[in-house]
């Protein structure tokens, strides 16, 4: 009987244990019910974890396929569903020991990409990496299972009807979608350049080809961005770029020659130029040091200004970042002394209302000349330090300089365009209020019958000079608030912009053919250029009279007379000796004698005359006098 057990019990006990080996062996590839949103839909609801591309949670997986569903709804493809499920949740069968996971086959891939692969062509987006159908099994492998392509009745859920109205080229939806792509994982984006966190293997930024990834300089900010390249046209064309260096070279070489000119004069003939005049030179002054800023750009060019490298070479527009010297250099000339200028603009606009309206003497004005120096100087500096702390200083593609706001809308509004609105209205209202005040002023002289021709003159100087500030001021704002409402619709318009792409090229820039037209509007950026140097060139009509050609027709005269003027040198020991003074010399030098004296008189030696001895000088009549 004992016997008889025996067998039952030990094959029940090897039963077990094949079991329970089973058991641990399929215990971290055990089949799971799908959660994935986008594949809960499927003909099957099992799947297992890792999946086909290393996802090894349903969490992951459904975060990387959903960014998918752009392409899904354009139905290129009515199997791109139905594929990206097997692959993101396969198909997970369980058998006695052990669980089956079924991929699509090969043909399903191909031809879900013969389908999808041309419109990701049209743009310039290659067939993701992950997707690659060489890793897939063939139908007639018989040592792996896979899944045919389903048919249409089989399916019904793939009959297309995600698909975009209207098709893509003309939807704008499709844009969106695209724009959508391209936080997908890396190789989902072609044509573009991902980058991965570590650790993880997820994709945190995917890049357009005329863009380059450029690393968070803070990286406890994540402030992770796409860069434009420098290498490639992004927003303007080769030639519009071409003509701009050479509008701001000779623009800013007749700012540079008039307002040195106007400083010369100043500095031949400084009584000339009194309060409440004087803060027109010191705008020139800014003015001379601004176009110098474009001077220096045209010189080195855009790529020792403006652009620096990644670590791997590639180069790219600076933004948000101090990593050029020269782009240091061209941002503190453009942005301070640029601001400065503006401010002296306002305190011209001050000590004009003082004299005018208030009828402030030059004296009185002058005596203010420490504070308005002050805040012209000090209030530039503080936001330009403010500016490269925060590290708001970018490239601009157009013009190869550094400024504050060419890709930072935020920077552009708090830095540039509040403060020269502000300054410019005040400006214009205190030379408002002086104008009124002077034309008071000839009103009442012209009544009393007095001779008003000078005060005439001097009220068309200042007529005449406002204009030429406020219109030119006033146009920059308007362009760079031009530029503000559309820069984020063309920044869309540039990452869109597909590459003419060569066999053996793919995604490189050097594939990127150069851009037929313009993204942005190129004429705006060029009056905004000239605007901004011609005040520099129109602040020298302030010395256009013949006052400033005496002043330099003296300077050179004086200059001319002292190179001329022969100079006497002779030695120490040459001097003839002193002679002692007759009785007449003595007389005629009395009164410079007692005076001398007296000066030498000291305090508690009243009564003590000090002893001068008298020598008259060979051959000449002045009164010598040594004290023994």
């Amino acid at each position: 009987m004992r016997h008889s057990l025996r067998a039952p019990l030990l094959l029940l006990l090897l039963l077990a244990c094949s079991r329970l080996a089973a058991a641990f062996r399929a215990k971290d590839g055990r089949c799971e019910r799908i959660t994935i949103p986008m594949c809960m839909d499927m003909r099957y609801n099992l799947t297992r974890m890792p999946n086909l591309v290393g996802h090894r949670t349903q969490k992951d997986a459904a975060a990387q396929v959903h960014e998918f569903i752009p392409l899904v709804q354009l139905g290129c493809s009515r199997l791109l569903k139905f594929f990206l499920c097997s692959l993101y949740a396969p198909m997970c069968t369980e058998q006695v020991d052990e669980t089956l996971v079924i991929p699509a086959c090969r043909s399903m891939c191909l031809e879900v990409k013969s389908q999808c692969e041309p419109i990701l062509h049209k743009f310039n987006f290659r067939w993701p990496a992950i997707l690659d159908c060489s890793n897939l099994p063939e139908r007639s492998d018989r040592g792996q299972l896979c899944m045919e392509a389903p048919s249409t009745d089989d399916a019904p859920y793939l009959d297309g009807a995600h698909a975009v109205p209207g098709g893509y080229t003309q939807n704008p939806e499709w844009i969106r979608l695209l724009e959508a792509l391209r936080g997908r994982s890396a190789g989902a984006l072609p044509g573009g350049v991902a980058r991965t966190t570590p650790g993880t293997g997820r994709s945190t930024e995917v890049c357009p080809p005329r863009f380059v990834y450029v690393a968070a300089i803070d990286t406890s900010t994540g402030n992770d961005s796409c860069a434009p390249r420098c290498d490639v046209d992004v927003y303007f064309r080769r030639e519009d770029k071409q003509f701009a260096s050479v509008w701001m070279l000779v623009w800013a070489a007749c700012c540079m020659a008039s307002t040195v000119v106007m400083v010369l004069t100043f500095l031949i003939d400084t009584s000339r130029f009194r309060y409440p005049e004087r803060p027109i030179i010191f705008i020139a002054m800014c003015y001379s040091m601004y176009s110098l800023a474009y001077l220096l750009g045209a010189v080195l060019g855009r790529p020792a200004v403006a652009c620096t490298a990644t670590p791997s070479g590639e180069p790219f527009l600076i933004q948000r970042g101090v990593q050029s010297t020269w782009c240091i250099v061209t941002f503190l000339l453009l942005y301070f002394f640029g601001m400065a200028g503006a401010i002296w603009w306002v305190v011209l606009a001050v000590t004009w209302f003082l004299a005018a309206a208030k009828k402030w003497s030059r004296e009185a004005i002058t005596s203010l000349g420490s504070y308005f120096h002050l805040a012209a100087w000090a209030v530039p500096a503080v936001k330009t330090i403010v500016v490269l702390v925060m590290r708001r200083v970018d490239g601009d593609e157009l013009t190869g300089l550094c400024y504050v706001g060419n890709h930072d809308p935020a920077a552009l509004v708090g830095f540039v365009l509040v403060p020269l609105f502000a300054y410019l209205l005040i400006g214009t209202i205190f030379i408002g209020a002086g104008f009124a005040a002077m034309c008071r002023i000839r009103h009442d002289l012209r009544g009393d019958g007095l001779d008003i021709r000078k005060l005439e003159k001097l009220m068309a100087k200042i007529g005449v000079f406002s204009v030429l500030y406020t219109v030119p001021a006033t146009c920059v704002l308007g362009c760079t608030g031009y530029a503000l409402l559309h820069e984020r619709l063309w920044s869309e318009a540039a990452r869109a912009s597909r590459c003419h792409v060569t066999p053996g090229a793919v995604g490189d820039a050097a594939a990127c053919a150069p851009l037929e037209r313009s993204v942005p509007a190129v004429e705006v950026f060029m009056l905004r250029v000239f605007m901004s140097l011609v005040v520099g060139v129109t602040s020298g009509t302030w010395i256009w009279s013949s006052k400033t050609l005496a002043s330099w027709r003296s300077f050179c005269a004086r200059s001319l007379f002292r190179r001329r003027q022969p100079r006497k040198a002779t030695a120490l020991t040459s001097f003839p000796p002193l002679q002692p003074l007759t009785a007449h010399d003595k007389a005629a030098g009395k009164k410079t004698v007692s005076a001398t004296n007296a000066s030498l008189q000291r305090p508690g030696s009243a009564g003590r005359q000090p002893h001068v001895q008298y020598h008259k000088c060979a051959n000449t009549n002045p009164i010598c006098t040594s004290r023994v």
